[in-house]
């Protein structure tokens, strides 16, 4: 399915996998779960899941408050 998809569509797959992918480290590095960091951020779990499932697509205001509780620069430009 995805190779039959667009190179933008295919673009914006790899781009939420990486950011999922980022998000996911930096919990693990920090020894936290995603209970815990939905109770952190504001958002349920079951968000929290479906942010790192990797085909979520993300506002600037939610990574900018993921960056901001996690302390790391989740997009860079």
């Amino acid at each position: 399915m995805v190779d039959d998809a667009s190179p933008e569509l295919k673009k914006q797959l790899e781009m939420s996998f990486a950011i999922a992918n980022k998000i996911d480290a930096s919990l693990k590095s920090r020894g936290m779960n995603h209970k815990e960091f939905a109770h952190m951020i504001g958002h349920t779990e079951a968000e929290v899941s479906r942010w790192l499932s990797g085909t979520h697509n993300f506002t600037l205001s939610t990574l900018a408050n993921i960056s901001v509780t996690l302390g790391v620069d989740i997009l860079s430009i």
